[in-house]
């Protein structure tokens, strides 16, 4: 029997946004703390571990957590049979994975970087049994919109940094700290979702269920592996000809930026999918979708652009002094990913709800058969060059974000332009504050009172300005009921 829950996606979006806005806050803080003890050489040794582990996680979970969520069940048996076939799944085939990766460990290292790194990645490779334990209870949480609960599990491993990470890092000094923590952090993750779940494994398998299953998700893991390639193929390309100093430099400061910006995206996006899921047979999806993205764009783009212009500052404050080349990788990363948000990542989640991964897909394919030549070309010129071309390729993505929206989600393009315009006034309002009120030959003490000034200036701006517009789509999104199944 369907049931309808009335306000379910501001409900979900509040509780996503608390445990999202919660851990993202605490990683940073872990971050700065770590920066100041470890070198970025550590945090690039490290960068090369989670290359292989999050790519050799694709793989395992086949794209199983993704068809729990997703996938329209006919009752709760079904459903129950097919978590326990993609549990079982995910376990055995991270076990073969582990145990290829320890028998080849030398020769793995060697291509990502260095033999030195064998025995790290081999146990950094262990996090990839505890991800295959926590993989379908938390896609059975998304899929009933139990955020509250993925909120305490949020928050609670995000946690683990602070009590395990920092204190081994002043113990050890070395990227050892990192491992250890990170595989803590996933423990936690394991024990508290099993505290709080309400479905647990039982010994059940089906090769039908297996193969139906595999057949529904493999292209959802085609668009996994591209997705990884898209976020990681850059720090193999540096790994090749670059030291782990700048492999470090690189990756730390790249996923700074994302987790600030997940901040904000990470409120909305777990809630998207499962709503588009839902929703995906509603006239009313494309509706809905815009004005969740309208909000994000209204603290996106601001942020982004006082981020770009504060970006020494930002950099200073986040690591301390001895990362002051990452200030340039900070500042076009926040640039790309303010912009990638809207027309990737956000979109990305209608595919993958309307059950045309494959399109996804082959979006990302396109843009990694142009973009890693050019990243190849400029890193053989220099590092620099290599970091601003690799930012530069969101120009490609935005060429090819339209016409697959066109073309594939049958979306019109001129509600998605106009659904643009009053967010990009009140980035350029901040551009025009930015120019009048910076100065990087300015003291410290100025810099921090001027980045004040024009976040107070901001705030002011976006409450003349913009208030209604905003209200009226937080209005539109109360009024949306979704029925859950």
């Amino acid at each position: 029997m369907a049931e309808t829950k009335d306000k379910v996606i501001q409900k979900s979006i509040y509780w996503s946004g608390l445990g999202e806005i919660g851990a993202k806050l605490i990683v940073p803080i872990s971050t700065m703390i770590l920066a100041r003890i470890l070198k970025p050489d550590d945090f690039g040794v490290i960068a090369i571990c989670n290359m292989l582990v999050f790519f050799a996680d694709i793989i395992t979970d086949a794209g199983f957590g993704k068809y729990i969520v997703q996938a329209d069940f006919k009752d709760e048996k079904e459903k129950d049979c097919a978590a326990n076939v993609a549990f079982w799944s995910h376990i055995i085939l991270s076990l073969i994975i582990w145990i290829g990766i320890a028998a080849n460990q030398t020769a793995i290292a060697t291509l990502l970087g260095g033999a030195e790194y064998a025995g790290v990645i081999t146990v950094a490779s262990t996090q990839l049994i505890i991800m295959s334990v926590i993989s379908t209870q938390l896609g059975l949480l998304r899929r009933n919109f139990e955020f509250k609960k993925l909120f305490v599990v949020r928050v609670c491993t995000a946690l683990v940094p602070l009590i395990v990470t920092v204190p081994l890092a002043i113990w050890l000094k070395t990227y050892w700290a990192l491992v250890i923590g990170n595989i803590c952090g996933y423990f936690v993750s394991a024990l508290i979702l099993f505290a709080l779940s309400t479905w647990y494994p039982r010994f059940y398998y089906s090769w039908h269920t297996f193969k139906r299953m595999f057949s529904f998700s493999f292209w959802s893991l085609c668009e996994g592996l591209a997705n990884w390639m898209i976020f990681w193929f850059d720090t193999f390309i540096i790994a090749q000809i670059y030291s782990s100093y700048y492999v470090g430099l690189y990756k730390n400061s790249t996923a700074m930026v994302m987790s600030i910006i997940g901040m904000i995206t990470a409120t909305m996006s777990p809630v998207l999918l499962a709503v588009m899921s839902r929703m995906k047979n509603d006239k009313e999806l494309y509706s809905v979708f815009l004005h969740i993205e309208k909000l994000i764009m209204y603290i996106l783009f601001p942020m982004g652009v006082i981020m770009f212009f504060y970006r020494d500052l930002a950099t200073l404050i986040l690591f301390g002094g001895n990362w002051t080349e990452a200030a340039d990788i900070v500042g076009v990363w926040t640039l790309m990913m303010m912009i990638s948000v809207v027309i990737y990542s956000f979109p990305a989640e209608a595919f993958k709800s309307q059950g045309i991964p494959k399109y996804l897909f082959l979006y990302q394919l396109i843009y990694l058969l142009c973009l890693i030549p050019i990243c190849i070309y400029t890193s053989q010129i220099g590092f620099w060059e290599f970091v601003y071309a690799r930012a530069a390729g969101i120009g490609i993505q935005l060429v090819l974000f339209f016409f697959f929206i066109k073309r594939y989600l049958h979306w019109d393009i001129k509600p998605f332009l106009v659904n643009l315009v009053q967010p990009s006034f009140a980035a350029l309002s901040v551009v025009f504050l930015c120019l009048l009120i910076y100065r990087d030959n300015y003291s410290l003490f100025w810099c921090i009172a001027s980045g004040v000034l024009v976040f107070l200036l901001t705030l002011g701006i976006m409450y003349l300005f913009f208030r209604k517009n905003i209200l009226l789509s937080i209005h539109k999104i109360r009024k949306k009921e979704i029925t859950m199944k």
